[in-house]
């Protein structure tokens, strides 16, 4: 495998960059390989001159072909498999992968000169000028174009006036909204701000009764002969407007079709009239208090748009429905109201589905494994979803340090081709509104609410070693006040974790290693998770975006406080507080995920992670449960070290235990990830990173230099750098990391740094490592 990666990556290099780029150019023609924008403006007291460059830039059509660090790939793989058929496999590379010429003579430079100065225009330079030069190496075949726009001192606001009348209740309702206005004196003139402003008073109207109006109703006036550069605006409403958009209503009858179908007919039949609401045709589908949760609009009060997309959004979060709908109509007996039809159209109520997985899990081990999920999305009538998962796995440890030797004196463990398997089977309900002991009133949101109930077991058993058994049940909430936040409470958490059938190769582990030996313990987790969760990743437009997830996980301290109360004595390392027999955890754990994300263009992006955690174990725990503890290394952290091959801190395991591939976890968690990804060609994606981080205890134990210290802590840190290759097909993606380690930290002071042993190999403890996985590491 010696040179496996590093041949290849030559060998497409080559092609991109040996390629000539101009072979499909016409002789009389060149290629367009670039432009620029510049805007010259002496006289601009505006200062926007970096912000109009790249609004004019944005015209320039056709733009020239992709470009990555001076290659074209998208151009070389065209010229590379030209060909004039019009079918085969030649011919769908070239036109699905490829990407024609862009040549010079397709580029009207005075067309879109005329655009930027219509652009220009509409910004407030009503006297511009607009020219391009264009520079041809006929030896290469290729062209450049510069265009300069000249301008002056922009064209700014002076009088801003509204044409109003009292007589009606419109023009009142329009002067409310004057303080909020987007127009200001001095500002320069602006024409999609003038736009953007009549959007704004059409959302004003919407959100006061004024069904039918619409921003097209408005319309401005720019006098620009006032003199020194100085606009007067005049505002006004089109005297063509038609009595209906000029009056507000509110909302009469409200009608709810439940059960609705294309084709239905609308006849009333049916119908239950519950809480002032037409419901229709009866409660077989769904329960109409249930459903009035998410329903904001009510009978005599004032239509408005935000009440009307709340309800929108709030039934559309039903998993019970595919499709919401509300239509108005004006009210037969009354002007001045309408009535609404509110029209749900169901999803398909149970689903039955088989997926064949490859599992890969980041204690190294990976295999086939399948799962049969059953789901019902209306259970009680009231769009509750019951989701039952069953799970297997097969599974061998496909990665390490090696298998090792077994302590002296016990038998060494076969070498099994399935050396795990794992069962499972969890239930979960989740229930679209707060259930609770106390009457919440219903959450003004546009996301539903949810209360989750969940019930699991699984069994997993590893060949050699151990079986393990463990059950869990939780309930807890999920509500989401806004776009950018989330909070997930689950108040109750409860696990159940028992070793069973122990061999005598893990017994022999597990008496030279009493740290180990107490993570493993038959246990109870009786606790709490908390979470909240910011993002502002669904602003696409955004150059910079961030995810902040932050998770504080407790136990035992309800039991344990209980206890006390009970006169209980207080808790031993030989005389543990015991539920049922077994020992509690007793532990509080905080988790912060924190991810920026700079898009440096349409697809390419900086990411920069930094994810930290710790966790403390007192009272009734000597150490944290094992299935609580933090490990370093595998596709979605440290790429350039195996899962769980790092830390914690400088510890490095005996290869007469490296078997035991379970025990480097750690209490304290400190990694960064900074990755740049870049597109290549359609569905291929590039990304080149580098990563750091290791795992500590807190307490001191049997492994050498495992103690977190704060004055080492970052010479400990092990370091990795790469490349990587996504197929992204949008609904998934397979991802390719190719992890070279820099910096290992088990190794003495002053040898930590291995990247000069690299040999573009995989063999060897600093040889390469290749991760296969889905989705993208963060």
């Amino acid at each position: 495998m010696k040179h496996a990666c590093t041949l290849p990556l030559l060998l497409v290099w080559l092609l991109l960059a040996g390629c000539s780029v101009t072979k499909t150019v016409p002789e009389d023609d060149a290629l367009f390989t670039g432009f620029s924008v510049k805007v010259k403006g002496e006289n601009d007291s505006s200062n926007r001159s970096a912000d109009l460059e790249t609004e004019l830039s944005a015209t320039v059509r056709p733009e020239p072909n992709t470009s990555i660090l001076g290659l074209r790939p998208k151009l070389a793989i065209y010229n590379a498999f030209y060909t004039e058929k019009e079918k085969g496999l030649k011919h769908w590379i070239m036109t699905k992968l490829g990407e024609p010429p862009v040549l010079i003579s397709q580029v009207d430079t005075g067309s879109v000169s005329q655009v930027m100065s219509n652009r220009l225009h509409n910004r407030g330079y009503f006297n511009n000028t607009v020219g391009s030069t264009t520079e041809v190496d006929t030896t290469k075949k290729k062209a450049t174009i510069t265009w300069t726009a000249r301008v002056g001192e922009p064209y700014r606001l002076r009088n801003i006036k509204y044409t109003l009348s009292d007589s009606l209740q419109v023009h009142e309702a329009i002067q409310q909204t004057r303080e909020a206005s987007l127009l200001k004196s001095g500002e320069p003139y602006d024409l999609s701000v003038m736009t953007d402003e009549r959007l704004r008073i059409d959302t004003e109207l919407k959100n006061k009764g004024y069904y039918y109006f619409s921003p097209d109703l408005l319309i401005f006036s720019a006098d620009t002969t006032v003199g020194d550069r100085q606009v007067d605006v005049l505002m006004r409403i089109k005297n063509i407007a038609p009595s209906q958009a000029l009056q507000p209503y509110a909302l009469d009858d409200i009608f709810i079709f439940a059960n609705y179908s294309l084709g239905d007919s609308l006849a009333v039949r049916d119908t239950i009239d519950f809480q002032g609401y037409h419901y229709i045709p009866n409660e077989e589908h769904m329960k109409a208090r249930h459903l009035l949760d998410g329903v904001f609009l009510e009978q005599d009060s004032l239509y408005t748009r935000e009440n009307h997309l709340l309800t929108i959004k709030r039934l559309s979060g039903l998993a019970a429905y595919k499709f919401v709908n509300i239509d108005y109509e004006p009210d037969t007996t009354n002007s001045d109201k309408l009535d609404a039809f509110i029209f749900l159209t169901p999803a398909l109520k149970k689903s039955l589905r088989a997926e064949a997985q490859m599992v890969t899990k980041s204690n190294n081990f990976a295999g086939p494994g399948l799962k049969v999920s059953f789901q019902n999305r209306n259970t009680f009538r009231g769009s509750e979803v019951l989701s039952v998962d069953f799970t297997g796995s097969f599974e061998s440890q496909v990665g390490g340090r090696g298998t090792g030797e077994a302590p002296e004196g016990v038998e060494a463990p076969a070498k099994s081709g399935i050396p795990s398997y794992e069962l499972g089977v969890q239930t979960t309900l989740a229930i679209p509104r707060i259930v609770s002991p106390f009457n919440l009133r219903n959450l003004r949101t546009e996301y539903v609410p949810q209360t989750r109930i969940g019930l699991g077991f699984n069994f997993l058993s590893r060949a050699d070693f151990y079986q393990l058994n463990s059950y869990n049940a939780t309930y807890g909430y999920t509500w989401r006040p806004k776009e950018t936040l989330t909070f997930d409470a689950t108040p109750i958490n409860l696990q159940y974790v028992r070793l069973a059938d122990t061999t005598e190769i893990f017994g022999a582990l597990l008496a030279r290693n009493p740290y180990l030996r107490s993570s493993f313990e038959n246990q109870f987790i009786v606790g709490g998770i908390y979470q909240m969760t910011y993002t502002n990743q669904m602003d696409k437009d955004r150059t910079s975006n961030i995810f902040d997830r932050i998770t504080l996980d407790m136990s035992g301290n309800v039991v344990s406080g209980f206890q006390s109360l009970l006169g209980k004595p207080k808790p031993t390392a030989e005389e543990p507080r015991v539920l049922y027999k077994d020992r509690f955890a007793q532990y509080v754990l905080v988790d912060n995920d924190f991810r920026h994300y700079l898009n440096l263009g349409t697809e390419s992006q900086l990411v920069w992670r930094l994810a930290t955690g710790v966790g403390y174990s007192y009272g009734n725990s000597r150490t944290m449960p094992y299935v609580k503890q933090f490990s370093i290394g595998g596709p979605n952290s440290v790429r350039a070290f195996r899962a769980r091959s790092v830390g914690p801190g400088t510890y490095n395991i005996p290869d007469t235990l490296a078997f035991s591939y379970f025990d480097q976890v750690g209490d304290i968690r400190l990694e960064t990830n900074l990755e740049y990804r870049f597109p290549i060609a359609g569905f291929f994606k590039g990304a080149v990173f580098a990563d750091a981080g290791n795992i500590w205890n807190l307490r001191e134990t049997d492994k050498d230099g495992a103690k977190f210290e704060a004055k080492d802590f970052l010479s400990e840190l092990a370091v990795g750098t790469g490349v990587g290759l996504r197929i992204d097909v949008e609904f998934f993606v397979i991802r390719l990391d190719l992890g070279i380690p820099v910096r290992v930290p088990f190794l003495p002071k002053g040898e930590r740094f291995v990247l000069d042993e690299f040999d573009g190999s995989f063999s060897g403890d600093y040889g390469m490592v290749l991760n296969i996985a889905i989705g993208y590491p963060f």
